[in-house]
Protein backbone atom coordinates (compact mmCIF):
# COMPACT_ATOMS: atom_id res chain seq x y z
CA UNK A 1 0.00 0.00 0.00
CA UNK A 2 2.90 2.46 0.95
CA UNK A 3 4.37 1.72 -2.37
CA UNK A 4 1.65 2.14 -4.28
CA UNK A 5 1.13 6.00 -2.34
CA UNK A 6 4.97 6.48 -3.12
CA UNK A 7 4.55 5.65 -6.48
CA UNK A 8 1.51 7.60 -7.36
CA UNK A 9 3.27 10.75 -5.57
CA UNK A 10 6.32 10.44 -7.56
CA UNK A 11 3.85 10.05 -11.28
CA UNK A 12 2.14 13.35 -9.36
CA UNK A 13 5.36 15.33 -9.16
CA UNK A 14 6.73 14.30 -12.50
CA UNK A 15 3.39 15.49 -14.35
CA UNK A 16 3.59 18.60 -12.11
CA UNK A 17 7.70 19.18 -13.60
CA UNK A 18 7.05 18.40 -17.54
CA UNK A 19 4.10 20.94 -17.40
CA UNK A 20 4.98 24.30 -18.62
CA UNK A 21 3.01 27.19 -16.65
CA UNK A 22 1.02 29.52 -19.46
CA UNK A 23 2.81 32.69 -18.36
CA UNK A 24 1.56 35.83 -19.73
CA UNK A 25 3.49 39.29 -19.59
CA UNK A 26 0.67 42.21 -18.95
CA UNK A 27 2.14 45.81 -18.07
CA UNK A 28 0.07 49.02 -17.41
CA UNK A 29 2.02 51.81 -18.90
CA UNK A 30 1.81 55.50 -18.58
CA UNK A 31 3.67 58.48 -20.31
CA UNK A 32 3.13 62.34 -20.62
CA UNK A 33 4.65 64.47 -23.22
CA UNK A 34 4.57 68.40 -23.35
CA UNK A 35 2.08 71.07 -24.43
CA UNK A 36 2.93 74.44 -25.76
CA UNK A 37 -0.63 75.35 -26.40
CA UNK A 38 -4.22 74.15 -26.52
CA UNK A 39 -4.38 74.32 -30.35
CA UNK A 40 -5.83 71.36 -31.91
CA UNK A 41 -2.64 70.86 -33.74
CA UNK A 42 -0.56 71.09 -30.63
CA UNK A 43 -2.39 68.59 -28.89
CA UNK A 44 -2.71 66.10 -31.56
CA UNK A 45 1.31 66.36 -31.99
CA UNK A 46 1.88 66.04 -28.04
CA UNK A 47 -0.49 63.13 -28.05
CA UNK A 48 1.38 61.10 -31.15
CA UNK A 49 4.25 61.42 -29.37
CA UNK A 50 3.61 60.47 -25.50
CA UNK A 51 1.74 57.11 -27.32
CA UNK A 52 4.97 56.33 -29.69
CA UNK A 53 6.83 56.60 -26.67
CA UNK A 54 4.53 54.25 -24.74
CA UNK A 55 4.29 51.95 -27.54
CA UNK A 56 8.21 51.91 -27.64
CA UNK A 57 8.85 51.25 -24.15
CA UNK A 58 6.27 48.26 -24.45
CA UNK A 59 7.81 46.64 -27.56
CA UNK A 60 11.70 47.20 -25.71
CA UNK A 61 9.64 44.75 -22.61
CA UNK A 62 8.53 42.23 -25.56
CA UNK A 63 4.77 43.02 -25.28
CA UNK A 64 3.66 43.94 -29.14
CA UNK A 65 0.05 44.09 -28.14
CA UNK A 66 -0.99 47.77 -26.46
CA UNK A 67 -4.19 49.25 -25.61
CA UNK A 68 -5.09 52.58 -24.92
CA UNK A 69 -6.95 53.22 -21.66
CA UNK A 70 -7.07 56.80 -20.88
CA UNK A 71 -5.62 59.85 -22.61
CA UNK A 72 -6.08 63.24 -20.55
CA UNK A 73 -5.19 66.87 -21.30
CA UNK A 74 -3.32 68.71 -18.47
CA UNK A 75 -2.55 71.89 -17.84
CA UNK A 76 1.46 71.95 -19.48
CA UNK A 77 0.94 68.42 -21.23
CA UNK A 78 -0.61 65.38 -22.39
CA UNK A 79 -1.15 62.15 -20.39
CA UNK A 80 -1.74 58.65 -21.78
CA UNK A 81 -2.34 55.31 -20.27
CA UNK A 82 -1.86 52.26 -22.35
CA UNK A 83 -2.04 48.60 -21.80
CA UNK A 84 0.92 46.62 -23.07
CA UNK A 85 0.44 42.37 -23.24
CA UNK A 86 2.01 39.60 -25.36
CA UNK A 87 -1.43 37.29 -25.22
CA UNK A 88 -3.24 37.12 -28.45
CA UNK A 89 -6.82 39.28 -28.15
CA UNK A 90 -9.75 37.07 -26.65
CA UNK A 91 -12.16 35.96 -29.82
CA UNK A 92 -15.03 36.90 -28.25
CA UNK A 93 -13.82 40.77 -28.16
CA UNK A 94 -15.68 42.12 -31.43
CA UNK A 95 -13.17 44.36 -33.75
CA UNK A 96 -14.27 47.72 -33.57
CA UNK A 97 -16.57 49.68 -36.34
CA UNK A 98 -14.45 51.87 -38.91
CA UNK A 99 -16.66 54.16 -38.90
CA UNK A 100 -17.08 54.64 -35.08
CA UNK A 101 -14.88 57.38 -33.59
CA UNK A 102 -11.72 55.75 -31.52
CA UNK A 103 -12.82 55.59 -27.52
CA UNK A 104 -16.49 56.70 -28.38
CA UNK A 105 -18.61 54.45 -25.80
CA UNK A 106 -18.52 54.38 -21.40
CA UNK A 107 -14.90 53.50 -21.46
CA UNK A 108 -14.94 51.27 -24.41
CA UNK A 109 -11.09 51.27 -25.93
CA UNK A 110 -10.42 52.08 -29.41
CA UNK A 111 -8.47 52.48 -32.44
CA UNK A 112 -5.99 55.03 -33.96
CA UNK A 113 -4.33 55.45 -36.66
CA UNK A 114 -0.82 57.20 -36.44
Amino acid sequence: MMRRLGRLALLLLLMLSVASPALAGVATIETTAPLSDYSEQSITMAFKTAVETAVRGAVAMGLPRVQLRQAVVLEDMVAIQIRATDMEPDAETPEPDPDETPGDGAGEPGRLDL
